[in-house]
């Protein structure tokens, strides 16, 4: 899981350094499809994560929500 980050962090630097370099050249259709490519594998690595190891993040998630319930109802009524 850690090499994926890694390599998950070294894509979307590379895609940064691509997109700077178009907005450079005056190339602002390329700028926007590089921002695009940024914003689809962010999602995808999020949802990568989710589904590989959801198992323990998704749990506690849920009990997280479930003890804070009765303070947000608190604060609403």
């Amino acid at each position: 899981m850690v090499r994926l980050l890694i390599v998950a962090v070294l894509v979307i630097v590379l895609l940064i350094y691509f997109s700077r370099r178009s907005i450079k050249k005056n190339n602002p259709r390329q700028a926007r499809l590089y921002k695009y490519l940024i914003l689809a594998f962010i999602i995808f690595v999020i949802a990568f994560f989710l589904a590989t190891s959801g198992k323990f993040i998704l749990p506690k998630l849920f009990q997280i929500i479930k003890i804070a319930i009765p303070f947000i109802t608190k604060f609403i009524a």
